[in-house]
């Protein structure tokens, strides 16, 4: 380690939140060498990146199974960064547990006084020390990915309103719907699109043509797709007949 990432780490183990615009003009270098820094760090598993910052590992961590290969996932990220430019400072926005919903809260802007509501423990740790207010929705802990779920959780959903759910799909047909393959989250995506003002689904064009075992949402559901450059022309000439609206993500 350099003199640098030690004296993050000295701040971080006195309890001092980590930001990466503050370490820059602390240590007077670019923001981009505090992000390696804080990569390097987190490589090393001595902190945890969250957005915007850092926090020390023994304080939040949750562990997020295909994050690592999502995040080399040129297509996911790129959809991320494009999706959260649909957000308006102010707004309460739901994000999905799902990892291209993840990217999305990765590139939400954190001086918009947004409020993201989340079942995605992922989601939560990302936030975390950000200037972002989240609400993190109780229920069982699902064994397959950090995220909560069950009849707990659709009832808090039900009190609530949003003004754009971010959601992803297993499946998706530009005819029919998008899909989930797992049954326990049936109920609770179909909570979440019941309470949104405006549905963006986020996903790659490669889960077209897919069927996955529950339909949760009909194409007239959705508002706002956000996908890659390999959506086929006919899916998107069926989406766009349905009344989305198709952001291609470059």
């Amino acid at each position: 380690m350099n003199d640098r990432q030690s004296a993050v780490l000295e701040m971080l183990r006195q309890g001092q939140r980590v930001g990466v615009r503050e370490l820059a003009s602390r240590f007077g270098v670019a923001e981009m060498t505090i992000r390696r820094d804080l990569a390097r760090l987190q490589e090393r598993r001595l902190l945890i990146r969250t957005h915007g910052g850092g926090v020390p590992t023994e304080r939040l961590y949750f562990p997020q199974g295909g994050a690592a290969a999502a995040a080399a996932c040129p297509e996911k990220l790129a959809i991320g960064r494009c999706a959260a430019r649909l957000v308006s400072p102010g707004q309460t926005v739901m994000v999905d547990a799902g990892m291209t919903a993840l990217q999305v809260a990765r590139h939400l802007p954190g001086n918009a006084g947004i409020t993201v509501v989340t079942t995605s423990l992922c989601v939560a740790q990302e936030l975390f020390g950000s200037a972002i207010n989240v609400l993190l929705l109780g229920g069982f802990l699902r064994k397959e990915f950090p995220s909560l779920y069950g009849p707990l959780t659709e009832s808090a959903l039900r009190s609530l309103h949003v003004d754009v759910l971010f959601i992803g799909c297993d499946g998706a047909s530009s005819e029919e719907g998008f899909y989930t393959v797992d049954l326990h989250l049936f109920n609770l995506e179909q909570a979440m699109l019941g309470i949104a003002d405006r549905v963006v689904l986020v996903t790659e064009s490669a889960k077209f043509g897919r069927r996955a075992f529950a339909r949760f949402a009909e194409p007239g559901q959705v508002h706002t797709l956000v996908t890659d450059a390999g959506l086929s022309p006919q899916d998107r000439a069926n989406l766009e007949e349905s009344g989305i609206k198709v952001v291609v993500a470059a």
